[in-house]
């Protein structure tokens, strides 16, 4: 497989991935307005709830997730597909018996849990209800995981970004109609995990690969596997409590209300992983093969490439955020919420920087460097703690953005450094500084003409389109793209079906 072959194999299940990505944030928005409009306190409630589920779905994966990524992929590869169902076998048995102890002692300990640690006993039945969720999430988890190492994302747009998202919003309104709001809403919630993973146990056992047909001998766990996996059970804990740190310490320390408007800024900023998530859906399974193959140059070329395309995306939602972060988080939760305008700058800030490093990541999870990111997302976590301490007592919900965001660049940081050392490739191209006088440009232009029109829902999204354009022509203009580029390009016309013979000659003759 060449590098060419390799980036359009990713921008092909990436463009997929994308797709269902972009349909998942407007529906999962949907939901969050829908809750956000309820009240900031109550909206508060339930994102404590959601982010205690995460963190135990962490613990829960033991990092097998990631393990079955890899291994699946490389079993595949042999098409020794006796040994992947001992793998699916031993990773459903061992996730599911530690995520339901977990969920048990949620749920008796849900008051305990909700007095002792946010004062609230109203978050008693939030805990109780999303507890039910947590077998449930923990196993999607492996089966989407299992998907990908199949090079099916697919499956996982329709199961997590579109039936997920779609059951949410009808329940939450049907209960909201009845007149059962934050404790409906936590419902549909629970509800939707498990009618998607019920999805996903469907297409793995009729379209992708069935395990249940098969008896296996006795219960085995792959002891490479879990050398593999079990430093990636700690890194995924740490990082997990890293993403929802600052939404938990904001509950230890200051009113759900508070929380609530936090978390108007969090998942907007988060967006800047929607570009990553998409592009590395296949990026793991492919630069695997690559490097097994001992094709250097494609494996260099396809990391390159797929690094600059994360930074040239994500640098245009960096931009919007800049321009309209108060009018954003007006228009989609209420001018309640426009306090955390200051908040999301610095969150999307971070995240441009520390989702930059996705890519970077994956390359060591490739050549197996799992006790290295786990000593990175270690020295993460204690900073980030401390970091929240001394940060959010004095600044409040400005203090978390700042805390989260400053580990983030930290993270980028350490990971460049490092795989530079390891695999003697330096992520980053010259052409970023024409990409970055693009940006800069672009951002003036628009700021200057948004000044003469109010910003409301239509014009917000007619100027970030307006912002694209001269920014996709800039680049253009500046030769910014190359032949790595135009072939991802050509991926996606390939991917719609589309015929553009002439726009191909045209990008072919402003590229490098």
């Amino acid at each position: 497989m060449s590098s060419e072959d390799s980036l359009k194999k990713i921008v092909k299940g990436g463009f997929i991935v994308f797709l269902g990505i972009f349909i998942s944030k407007i529906v999962g928005y949907l939901y969050r307005i829908i809750v956000a409009r309820i009240g900031a306190e109550q909206y508060g409630l339930l994102s404590l709830g959601i982010a205690l589920l995460g963190v135990f779905t962490t613990i829960s994966l033991l990092g097998l997730n990631q393990g079955i990524l890899r291994y699946v992929s490389f079993y595949k590869g042999k098409e020794d597909f006796q040994k992947i169902k001992e793998l699916l076998s031993s990773a459903f048995k061992l996730t599911f018996s530690l995520s339901l102890i977990f969920a048990i002692i949620l749920f008796i300990f849900s008051k305990q849990i909700s007095i002792t640690f946010f004062s609230n006993e109203n978050l008693s039945w939030i805990i109780k209800i999303i507890a039910i969720a947590l077998p449930f999430n923990t196993l999607r988890e492996v089966l989407i995981n299992t998907f990908k190492a199949f090079q099916k994302v697919k499956y996982e747009v329709y199961i997590k970004n579109i039936t997920e998202n779609i059951s949410k919003v009808i329940i939450t309104l049907i209960f909201i109609i009845l007149g059962v709001k934050i404790i409906g809403a936590t419902i549909a919630y629970t509800a939707s995990i498990i009618l998607s993973f019920i999805l996903a146990l469907y297409f793995l056992e009729k379209k992708v690969f069935s395990i249940f047909k098969t008896k296996l001998s006795k219960f085995s766990l792959n002891k490479e596997l879990f050398r593999y996996s079990l430093p990636l059970l700690f890194g995924n804990f740490i990082f997990s409590l890293i993403l929802w740190t600052d939404t938990l310490m904001l509950g230890y320390f200051l009113p759900e209300s508070e929380v609530g408007i936090y978390n108007a800024a969090l998942p907007t900023a988060f967006l800047m992983f929607t570009i990553p998530y998409a592009l590395l859906a296949l990026f793991i399974p492919i630069l695997t093969e690559l490097h097994a193959q001992n094709k250097t140059e494609d494996f260099r070329s396809v990391y390159k490439t797929i690094t600059k395309w994360i930074f040239l995306l994500n640098i245009i939602l960096l931009g919007i955020f800049y321009l309209f972060s108060e009018k954003i988080l007006g228009i989609l939760f209420g001018q309640e919420y426009t306090i955390a305008s200051t908040s999301l700058l610095i969150l999307s800030t971070g995240y441009f920087i520390g989702f930059l490093a996705s890519s970077i990541q994956s390359v060591l999870l490739v050549i197996k460097r799992t006790k290295l990111i786990l000593l990175n997302t270690s020295i993460m976590a204690i900073g980030n703690i401390l970091l929240n301490i001394l940060l959010i007592p004095k600044y409040g919900i400005v203090g978390a953005a700042i805390a989260t965001s400053s580990i983030f660049i930290i993270r980028t940081i350490l990971l460049v450094t490092e795989s530079t050392l390891i695999t003697k490739i330096f992520p980053f191209k010259l052409s970023y500084i024409k990409i970055i006088f693009s940006i800069l440009v672009t951002f003036f232009s628009i700021k200057y003409i948004s000044s003469f029109y109010e910003i409301n829902l239509i014009t917000l999204i007619l100027t970030s389109l307006f912002f694209l354009l001269i920014y996709g022509i800039l680049l253009l203009l500046t030769k910014s793209l190359e032949k790595e580029d135009i072939s991802i390009i050509k991926s996606i016309q390939q991917k719609t079906g589309k015929d553009f013979t002439k726009i191909n000659q045209f990008l072919t003759k402003f590229s490098k």
